[in-house]
């Protein structure tokens, strides 16, 4: 390659490089990428965290808090040390408000733990005896994609462990 057509060569890919960093400046953002989901998208994992919740907590009065507590074996210290079950004068109660819970736990840790805790107790309040993670499956695959918000899966769900239909 010759001298002068190196020296082209230059000129064109710092004129194409000048070209491209032009384009990008500081002061223009860049728009977030978008994810394809509605911006009240509601996570199913979510959904199922708040049936599990709810049906502890009613586990928690039905049962006995110190049995319901005790069954759910090596995550009782986990729900404990993340704020979402409470030690109270008269036993344990699960924290609803899920702000007041530990802000440096995994939710996916949290749902690990409420997960057991369904599977080692039972619901024995609405009719037939099932563990807690059967009538969380009944919940989810009755219910998983049928309301918009999380308020409205929050009245479904405090209806359907209170032994209604779950239904709007």
């Amino acid at each position: 390659m010759t001298r002068t057509n190196r020296a082209t060569a230059l000129s064109a890919l710092a004129l194409t490089a000048g070209l491209v960093l032009s384009g990008c400046s500081a002061s223009d953002p860049e728009p977030e990428p978008e994810s394809g989901l509605p911006e009240d998208y509601v996570a199913s994992q979510w959904i199922e965290r708040e049936v599990r919740v709810h049906t502890l907590a009613r586990m928690l009065g039905e049962e006995g808090s110190a049995e319901v507590i005790e069954n759910t074996g090596g995550t009782r210290e986990h729900l404990l040390d993340w704020g979402v079950v409470v030690e109270e004068e008269d036993g344990y109660a699960v924290e609803l408000d899920k702000d007041a819970w530990d802000d440096d736990i995994h939710l996916a840790k949290v749902d690990g733990a409420l997960g057991s805790a369904m599977n080692r107790n039972d619901v024995t309040w609405c009719g037939e005896t099932v563990t807690g993670e059967d009538f969380v499956d009944v919940y989810m695959d009755e219910y998983q994609d049928s309301f918009d918000t999380q308020d409205e899966y929050t009245a479904s769900v405090v209806d359907y462990v209170d032994c209604g239909t779950g239904a709007p």
